[in-house]
């Protein structure tokens, strides 16, 4: 009989761990998948304590509190909102800190705050929030990224139907390339159109140094694009042009360092190093750490 009653306690703390267990990775609980072993490997006496944990976080909670991101409607445009300068202090929390605080509530009010302020500043840590464990701060991240993909990718095409329409205006042609250059470096356009879009990039700042060589923002732009593109000569060719126009400008030499590096030419990357040391180039503290691996200055 007695033997009999252990059996039925067992197989009752099992089938309670299943339910929770399946109340914790369904978010349902305010416990964590780290509770689990306990659960399991204490009978009986964790029932009652994660019943008691779950009830006392239930009666605490206050009765006016709302989710922040459960009632925001998608038609208000989240993307564009922008939370309104408080009157009185408040402290400030590191983003990167409110992902990991523990309080549920907290931690998206945080993310809220800081992120509807500037959605575009803060892209590294949207992609960080889409995989957190929170169910709901990882919706409301992927949901702002995919707002801030589609407005990208309509601002890219209607520059491109404008630009193709009007192939010789120097200002839409400027306006295209700070908008694709924006979404390729901004990590969320997605892998298969990336190399389509360094493509169409590398095209775009073709014709604007053909149109104005003299400016070198176009030039290392097209270095940079072309070193994700592995074409190791299209860098070469816009490097040679710094070094005929901006001789004695640092971003000249830093390029060529990079095309050395990423081309494994190691004859080139000589070349450059004493040519770097035999001119007197005015290095910034950013240049020189940048270039540190190789020559110091």
């Amino acid at each position: 009989m007695g033997f009999l009653l252990l059996k039925i306690l067992i197989i009752t703390h099992l089938v309670f761990v299943g339910i929770y267990t399946t109340l914790i990775f369904t978010r349902r609980s305010t416990l964590t998948p780290a509770n689990i072993l306990p659960i399991l490997f204490i009978p009986f006496f964790s029932i009652i304590s994660v019943i008691a944990a779950d009830l006392i976080f239930l009666f605490k909670k206050p009765g006016d509190v709302t989710d922040p991101i459960e009632t925001l409607s998608l038609s208000e445009d989240i993307y564009w909102k922008s939370i309104k300068k408080r009157n009185e202090a408040q402290n400030i929390v590191p983003l990167e800190e409110a992902l990991i605080i523990n309080d549920r509530l907290t931690r998206k009010k945080l993310i809220l705050e800081m992120l509807l302020d500037d959605p575009m500043k803060n892209i590294n840590i949207l992609l960080l929030a889409r995989e957190n464990n929170d169910a709901d701060t990882a919706h409301y991240a992927n949901t702002t990224i995919v707002k801030i993909q589609r407005d990208f990718q309509l601002q890219v095409q209607q520059l491109s139907f404008e630009h193709e329409a009007n192939p010789d205006n120097i200002d839409i042609l400027n306006r295209y390339i700070e908008a694709l250059g924006n979404f390729i470096d901004s990590g969320l356009s997605e892998a298969f159109l990336l190399e389509r879009q360094r493509i169409a990039f590398a095209d775009l700042l073709e014709k604007k140094i053909g149109l104005d060589g003299g400016n070198k923002e176009p030039l290392l732009k097209k270095i940079r694009n072309c070193l994700e593109l592995k074409d190791i000569n299209a860098t070469v060719e816009a490097n040679e042009i710094l070094k005929q126009s901006f001789p004695d400008d640092e971003q000249t030499w830093i390029s060529a360092l990079w095309i050395s590096v990423a081309g494994h030419d190691a004859v080139r990357l000589e070349e450059t190093i004493n040519e770097i040391n035999r001119r007197k180039i005015d290095w910034s503290l950013s240049g020189k750490e940048q270039i540190s691996t190789w020559v110091q200055v």
